[in-house]
């Protein structure tokens, strides 16, 4: 029983300490030690913020930190900061997930510094222009989206941040399912139409009335890798095409103009 004890006492203090460095690289050194009295109360019951994994839970520890007044992103002018994203996970999805993600947070500033493999992982180290930090709380919650996750947060002084982020069971956001569904009909959109399709022999895909489609279709395989491209510069109300092996996304476009498709598609596999 007091072996037991032990046991479970030595693991809480492991559990605490390791939460203690996760949250102190999410908030800085300076402003965890100013706040590791209020910190230490927030996560006393620090199992609840491990996922089954044995991995941080970055969504809610973040949002506890964030309800908390602790999370501070805004810099009082404009600054130009250093982030790098360690990927575990394919190179071209991964960029597509965390570019589509920065798009949607509102970060359209930044150019890439560095694209590079570092014991086979994939990193992209960028500079930002903002008035923020990119927000980690919102930033999880856009991965969980696509079933990925944050597996590392670290910031170094004010200016320069530091994510590891497992993209490996990833899917592409707003992808529609042709999955589990033997028909879609979809509507205009804002951009071109990305379909997620598995072990079909065929799509047929009707342009509606009104449109004046000129067809560009790309298939992609799982890790976004191009498989096939069909184009016809001719006029097209509907048309079918054989899917090639391994093809798990299909992009459908407007050679000329999406607004060609503004009256939107059906698709239907076989």
């Amino acid at each position: 029983m007091i072996k037991k004890l032990i046991l479970i006492i030595a693991c809480t203090v492991v559990l605490n300490a390791n939460l203690n460095v996760k949250i102190g690289n999410i908030l800085g050194e300076e402003a965890f030690n100013t706040h590791q009295n209020l910190i230490n109360y927030l996560f006393s019951n620090n199992s609840s913020y491990y996922l089954s994994d044995g991995n941080i839970n970055y969504p809610l520890v973040t949002k506890k930190l964030q309800d908390n007044g602790l999370l501070k992103l805004k810099y009082p002018t404009t600054q130009y900061i250093d982030i790098d994203f360690r990927f575990i996970g394919q190179q071209k999805k991964s960029l597509a997930i965390i570019k589509d993600i920065l798009k949607s947070l509102g970060h359209y500033y930044y150019f890439t510094k560095e694209a590079r493999f570092i014991n086979e992982s994939f990193t992209w180290s960028i500079k930002l222009k903002t008035e923020a930090a990119i927000n980690p709380l919102k930033l999880s919650q856009a991965l969980a989206l696509r079933n990925s996750k944050i597996e590392n947060i670290i910031r170094e002084g004010s200016l320069k941040w530091h994510y590891t982020i497992n993209t490996a069971n990833s899917d592409i956001y707003r992808a529609k399912d042709l999955v589990t569904n033997n028909q879609l009909i979809l509507k205009k959109s804002t951009k071109a139409f990305l379909i997620k399709i598995d072990t079909a022999n065929a799509i047929n895909i009707i342009s509606r009335s009104g449109n004046r489609w000129h067809p560009n279709v790309v298939f992609y395989d799982n890790e976004l890798n191009i498989i096939e491209i069909v184009k016809e510069d001719s006029l097209q109300k509907s048309l079918r095409l054989d899917v090639p092996i391994d093809t798990k996304y299909i992009k459908i476009d407007d050679l000329y103009s999406l607004a060609n498709l503004k009256r939107g598609i059906s698709i239907t596999k076989e």
